[in-house]
């Protein structure tokens, strides 16, 4: 973690569908080793209170996992 921690900020990823819903992931608190991924999908822009919200292990099948629930949430 120590390697990557200067690549790690709140904007790792951003999918806008096509009706305007939004999939978020990032890493918080920034730039932190001892941060986690947050996966959220947003409806309508109201970030104040996401449709989905998630935070996977360090793992790719968690965060896969994260992600394809949080695409389900807003289709």
């Amino acid at each position: 973690m120590e390697v990557l921690v200067d690549d790690l900020g709140e904007d790792l990823l951003q999918i806008t569908c096509a009706n305007g819903d939004i999939v978020d992931v990032g890493w918080y608190p920034a730039w932190n080793a001892q941060g986690r991924l947050r996966v959220v999908a947003v409806r309508g822009q109201d970030w104040e209170a996401p449709v989905f919200s998630a935070q996977p292990e360090k793992d790719p099948q968690a965060l896969l996992a994260a992600l394809r629930a949080a695409l389900a949430s807003v289709a």
